[in-house]
């Protein structure tokens, strides 16, 4: 697939990063969340095993944000501009990297998309991708149709 050596970081250049292996899949959130915390109509995220990313230059800072069954989101931001590179559900298995920090974005082809039914209508992806209209309440059909399209990306 090729994403393993990846570099990325935040927008001013203080944090950057290297990914140390493959992503277990990409997809866009269209949740209204998404939409605030973006500024954007969509989120383009990547999920990777919690020891994918290799720090390589600053710190990130980290916040939290309560999620209604209890629990923390953490998100890892540059203190200087603010960008959110990541995030990670305390005691989960993975991150959600921003796919947007990386620095070549060209290979991202995302394998769903989640929340259609909070998406602006101009920005719905309507090729060959997987839709949900809210929440999957489970995640492998997604992964599945990842690990199909890695057979297809050069």
């Amino acid at each position: 697939m090729g994403f393993a050596g990846a570099i990325g970081g935040c927008n001013c250049g203080a944090v950057r990063y290297r990914v140390r292996s493959e992503p277990l899949t990409a997809y866009i959130c269209h949740c209204h969340l998404c939409q605030k915390r973006t500024g954007s109509a969509f989120s383009l995220s990547m999920i990777f095993r919690t020891d994918a990313l290799e720090i390589t230059a600053g710190q990130p800072e980290r916040t939290e944000r309560a999620l209604p069954g209890g629990g923390v989101n953490a998100s890892f931001i540059c203190a200087a501009c603010h960008s959110r590179i990541w995030t990670h559900r305390e005691g989960g298995p993975t991150i959600n990297l921003r796919a947007g920090t990386l620095d070549d974005t060209s290979r991202v082809r995302p394998a769903a998309q989640i929340w259609t039914s909070s998406a602006q209508p101009w920005a719905l992806v309507s090729d060959d991708i997987l839709s949900f209209e809210e929440q999957p309440a489970d995640f492998g059909p997604i992964l599945a149709a990842w690990a199909e399209r890695a057979k297809e990306r050069p």
